[in-house]
């Protein structure tokens, strides 16, 4: 299936941030997500990145497809903690554009991949999300 998109977007890079981690910003996300990690005390897990990529910049892909679209997955790869005083910046790139035919129809799945760095342009974690397109059956009528 021929896939009509934005193709100049394909691996290019969209920053977004910066996304600043204070004390307070620690703490909800400790009491949130109930983190029993034994971290030093100034440290927080990198999953707290997982809270900034509804705000991304991700460009339109002008897909030309379908009126649906839904969370598929996420693989998330925590690599170093993060601390109080951190600023991050998110990197985001559209790795993969694709087709499927299934039970329901055709579907179209969208990659992005996400990296987060902090201040030192240290790695601190790398996310994959995937979305699925698919045309709302009665509309397709």
């Amino acid at each position: 299936m021929n896939i009509s998109y934005d193709k100049s977007i394909l691996n290019s890079e969209y920053t977004s941030g910066p996304f600043i981690i204070t004390e307070d910003l620690k703490i909800k996300f400790n009491n949130l997500t109930n983190v029993k990690e034994k971290l030093a005390p100034e440290h927080i897990s990198p999953s707290i990145c997982n809270l900034f990529i509804s705000s991304l910049n991700k460009p339109d892909l002008k897909l030309n497809f379908g009126n649906i679209d839904f969370f598929a997955g996420e693989t998330i790869d925590l690599i170093s903690d993060v601390k109080v005083g951190d600023t991050l910046t998110a990197i985001t790139k559209l790795l993969n554009v694709y087709s499927k035919t299934g039970r329901s129809g055709k579907m179209i799945f969208v990659e992005w991949n996400t990296v987060f760095k902090n201040q030192n342009a240290e790695l601190i974690s790398n996310i994959k999300e995937s979305f699925v397109r698919i045309e709302n059956y009665n509309d397709s009528k």
